[in-house]
């Protein structure tokens, strides 16, 4: 079955996820707890934050958790009213914060732009919140390129779970075994194989080794440069 869908994971994989990201959980949680750098040092450190390497841990909280899961590391005991509250505003704080510091780690336009002129479908799947997505994809000015954007809260389950795939799939009017996902940690090939999903590629970019994927991959990248030349090799 030939691929005619690429469902790109977005931190990490589009985006420079520690040169993005860092800052907004920084800002956000000194904001959270003024006065107690050491305790809020501690909570980054704890979700998967690397501070001799200056990155996060592959498949760490930090690095594939949905909003909810932080908010429950980062503010545990809170009443269901208190944590639905606190999971909306971290949401738009992420929203707001993460447009100041978003950094691409290529140029994209021209990458995706050569992917659509081989008749490609291109959508992305985050467990970001969506309404954050669509502002970064703004932002990057990609809007006329991506076809379908997803966040945790745009399905019923986010990954590892296959919905962000289906969602693609009946956007955009593909089978998933006409689909590609590209990601960069194993939720995103975990994505890809509960969908059955016909490609899963794993991308180095946003920290991970090849043996992070484990048996998931069909193929590691470098990063998604490598992906037209993949792509026409197969």
């Amino acid at each position: 079955m030939r691929i005619r869908g690429l469902l790109f994971d977005k931190d990490g994989t589009l985006v420079d996820v520690v040169g993005t990201w860092l800052p907004v959980y920084r800002e956000m949680l000194a904001e959270a707890f003024p006065g107690q750098e050491d305790h809020w040092s501690q909570l980054l450190i704890r979700s998967g934050y690397d501070p001799h390497t200056n990155g996060f841990k592959a498949n760490s909280p930090i690095a594939v958790g949905t909003t909810d899961q932080l908010v429950d590391l980062w503010w545990p005991g809170l009443s269901r009213e208190q944590r639905q509250a606190m999971i909306g505003k971290v949401d738009r704080d992420f929203e707001q914060k993460s447009v100041r510091y978003l950094q691409p780690l290529m140029p994209l336009a021209p990458l995706l732009d050569e992917l659509r002129s081989r008749s490609m479908q291109l959508g992305i799947a985050t467990n970001d919140n969506e309404a954050s997505a669509r502002k970064h994809v703004s932002q990057l000015q990609l809007e006329h390129l991506i076809d379908f954007v997803a966040g945790y809260d745009t399905v019923r389950n986010p990954k590892p779970a296959g919905d962000m795939v289906h969602a693609f799939c009946a956007a955009c009017a593909l089978r998933p075994e006409q689909v590609a996902v590209v990601g960069d940690n194993r939720h995103d090939l975990e994505m890809a194989r509960s969908a059955g999903a016909g490609l899963a590629i794993g991308v180095m970019s946003g920290g991970s080794a090849p043996e992070d994927f484990g048996s998931l991959a069909d193929a590691v990248l470098a990063s998604i440069a490598e992906l037209p030349d993949f792509l026409q090799r197969n």
